[in-house]
């Protein structure tokens, strides 16, 4: 998938959705109730449901991409509500609203603070030559992308996907989005050092780069992931954080002499 059909996609998922996403109340915080509902349904089996969130857009110019597990119940909440309120100001085109609300909406809440703190502590400022990792979420967000194991929020029961049960390997829909869209919107971003966040996300790019789908110079795999409910975060960080910070000058020291 090249970056102008990964975009076209994303817009046209977008305009798909949009009758149902300016109709959401007009509340301040969504519910699940508002949102866990089948207008905003794409894929079910057994307990196991995705939902639509527009987290599509793919940034090609990006130097740095996180992937993470899946969006989970806050962020999907953020990016409908932000979809929601753009829509009907109407100052924003579909692809417009498409890359300003993935940018809100990943990785949104205290989790954000837990992933830049670790940005920052494996030298990726210094590499891409800002003055912190919060910037890739401000003015220079044009070197970023977000991205996930499965790019549209996933539900068991009504409850957060793990990352664990079902594993993706065991569930066919889960499969089919790490090779069918996490593959494609990764190689659309070639200039990327790719980061993986926890286990899950690690374990998706291991099966990647085994299969000679991606090149592991550019996967930084082992990091763990930056949710506050990772009560084991900050050890498995020092553990790994000297070589983290080796491969990401190397990449970047590697990407200067490409260049």
């Amino acid at each position: 998938m090249a970056p102008v059909e990964a975009q076209d996609t994303a817009v046209a998922l977008f305009e798909r959705f949009a009758p149902a996403i300016a109709a959401l109340p007009p509340r301040e915080r969504l519910t699940r109730d508002d949102l866990l509902v089948p207008p905003f349904l794409l894929h079910a089996e057994g307990r196991l449901a995705v939902y639509y969130a527009p987290f599509d857009y793919v940034n090609p110019r990006a130097r740095v991409a996180l992937v993470g597990i899946t969006p989970g119940f806050r962020q999907m909440e953020i990016a409908l509500r932000a979809s929601r309120d753009a829509i009907l100001a109407g100052e924003l085109s579909e692809a417009e609203i498409c890359a300003r609300v993935k940018y809100q909406a990943s990785f949104a809440g205290p989790i954000r603070k837990n992933l830049l703190a670790m940005l920052d502590g494996i030298g990726l400022p210094a590499a891409l030559g800002i003055g912190s990792s919060a910037l890739l979420y401000g003015e220079r967000r044009d070197l970023l992308q977000t991205s996930a194991v499965v790019r549209h929020p996933v539900f068991v029961g009504g409850a957060d996907w793990t990352g664990h049960t079902p594993p993706v390997r065991a569930s066919p829909i889960l499969r089919r989005y790490l090779r069918e869209a996490m593959l494609p919107e990764l190689r659309a971003v070639p200039d990327a050092l790719i980061v993986a966040l926890g286990k899950c996300a690690s374990d998706a790019l291991d099966v990647l780069v085994g299969d000679g789908a991606l090149d592991p110079a550019r996967c930084l795999i082992g990091l763990p992931h930056p949710s506050g409910a990772n009560g084991h975060r900050k050890a498995q960080f020092a553990r790994v954080q000297p070589a983290m910070a080796e491969r990401v000058a190397a990449w970047f020291g590697a990407a200067r002499g490409r260049g």
